[in-house]
């Protein structure tokens, strides 16, 4: 049985993610698709509209080199609402990303449906709590990196069981705080080593749908391509690009599920008591040799 809440060395966790892969794949995919597609196609949209700007902006300015005002220009296309919207929906589609692959997971761990509406059913009092755990992480690692590199480091890698505690135990950001590191006491290396792998192995399978877009995209500025601004072909592998990249992603958020499943058990022996708490529950089957009633 392929649970979440089990001790697990360095090969065995990158094995669980595979082996989850590949027996709820249709279902993951189909979770992905439906929840997680819309808003990956309008992050593409928006993203477009805004690399089509930043060209045109980058024509005018060429096309007119003495214009004092050409940098504020570009600044005024670079920060349009279009760019704000970008931002936007890539949160969107990464709390997506993340609440449509645990709501996967913990029906699965229950046994219970994977069907589309049960998952988006679940995951709907979750995305407000997700996005705020986001953003926080996201502004705190990010002052750590500013400060100083290490810092930011130690705590990116402290807070990436964040996503799994906020989902699994429903907890509030200061609560998941202290989780996260309660867990991550003695275990920041392997945590460290574990996830740099895996993100090395997303990076490279998203290659497959990232290169074409980022080709479009260079040729695009570098003038090697007919017409004006960014050509439909363009944004259509631009999308591809996106909704592939946001299904590979949750290929990374298992891997930290099934790391948060590995240190809870390490510190609390889940399944254990979960064990213990069954015996007796479950009736016996007689045996074959038992003779019955006289």
């Amino acid at each position: 049985m392929n649970s979440l809440y089990r001790k697990r060395d360095f090969g065995e966790k990158i094995n669980a993610v595979f082996q989850y892969i590949g027996l709820h794949f249709r279902s993951l995919l189909m979770a992905l698709l439906y929840i997680v597609g819309p808003v990956a196609i309008a992050t593409a949209i928006a993203s477009s509209v805004t690399m089509t700007n930043i060209l045109q902006a980058t024509s005018d300015a060429q096309a007119d080199p003495g214009n004092p005002y050409a940098g504020l220009m570009l600044m005024g296309r670079l920060f349009s609402p279009a760019y704000w919207l970008t931002l936007f929906f890539s949160i969107l589609t990464n709390v997506a990303v993340i609440l449509t692959t645990y709501a996967h997971v913990h029906r699965t761990e229950n046994g219970q449906s994977v069907a589309v509406a049960d998952l988006w059913e679940d995951l709907q009092p979750q995305i407000g709590r997700m996005i705020g755990f986001t953003l926080l992480m996201s502004i705190i690692t990010s002052i750590g990196f500013i400060v100083l590199l290490i810092p930011g480091l130690y705590i990116g890698v402290v807070l990436s069981t964040g996503f799994a505690v906020t989902y699994f135990e429903k907890s509030s950001f200061g609560t998941t705080w202290s989780r996260c590191f309660a867990l991550m006491r003695d275990n920041w290396w392997s945590t460290f080593g574990y996830l740099l792998v895996m993100l090395l192995i997303v990076v490279i399978i998203g290659l497959v749908f990232t290169l074409p877009s980022g080709l479009f995209g260079f040729l695009s500025a570098a003038k090697l391509l007919p017409g004006n601004g960014l050509p439909l072909w363009f944004i259509i592998a631009n999308t591809i690009a996106l909704i592939g990249r946001a299904l590979i992603n949750s290929v990374l958020y298992l891997a930290v599920a099934f790391q948060y499943g590995n240190l809870v058990e390490q510190n609390e022996n889940v399944s254990l008591y979960s064990a213990i708490n069954t015996i007796g529950t479950t009736p016996t089957k007689p045996r074959a040799t038992d003779e019955g009633e006289f």
